[in-house]
């Protein structure tokens, strides 16, 4: 069973310690930016003017993926990306994807207390074979590998999310910016994040000057 790529997101968004490298509301954003992200890669949509239009409602037999292409094949009109991807936010994702990784033996799943009060969750390193593989293959594209479509894909969400920044700091920044800009979902992602941030920013400058 191969890895969705949802699934090498998370991989790269983890430490081999089980802590996460961003925070985790973004992260769930872009898992499921990720879910759109590779039915487009298997040919199910296309994500053309705005729009997330279903080319193929054929199911490809992995239950994450399938959900949401039966969602999306239920609109008599294409939806727009921006609401459609805003109502897919959800932590379940987050842990169904941790849990297929336990499962494969990738990861493992432990709770911890800090000063015994504090109760939290990590996802340490069992098996370092397939976060290696991704890894690397990040690593090559960032290096001027030419990468196939699935690659374009992780990169951009990832860059998008800040993942490929803090998972290779230093590393190819040119490059990964260069190699995001080719995949319209990540870019959109991207500039979803960034107006986020700067509504945030603008907030809180209010909230600072009324008082």
């Amino acid at each position: 069973m191969d890895l969705l790529l949802a699934e090498e997101l998370l991989l790269l968004a983890y430490k081999s310690n089980g802590s996460p490298l961003v925070e985790l509301e973004s992260l769930d954003y872009l898992l499921s930016a990720a879910v759109l992200a590779e039915l487009a890669v298997r040919g199910r949509l296309v994500y053309r003017d705005g729009r997330l239009e279903v080319t193929d409602p054929t199911p490809v037999a992995e239950d994450e993926l399938d959900r949401t292409l039966g969602r999306l094949a239920a609109f008599e009109e294409a939806p727009g990306f921006g609401d459609f991807w805003t109502a897919m936010y959800t932590p379940d994702r987050r842990a169904r994807l941790l849990r297929r990784l336990a499962d494969r033996g990738a990861i493992t799943h432990e709770r911890r207390r800090l000063l015994k009060l504090i109760r939290y969750e990590v996802f340490p390193e069992a098996d370092p074979a397939l976060r290696t593989s991704v890894r690397e293959r990040v690593r090559d594209v960032l290096g001027g590998a030419e990468p196939d479509a699935r690659t374009v894909a992780l990169i951009s969400l990832g860059h998008a999310g800040k993942v490929i920044q803090r998972a290779f700091p230093g590393t190819g920044r040119k490059r990964a910016a260069e190699i995001a800009a080719r995949d319209p979902i990540g870019v959109t992602v991207a500039a979803a994040f960034k107006a986020a941030v700067s509504e945030h920013i603008a907030k809180v400058a209010t909230g600072g000057a009324a008082s």
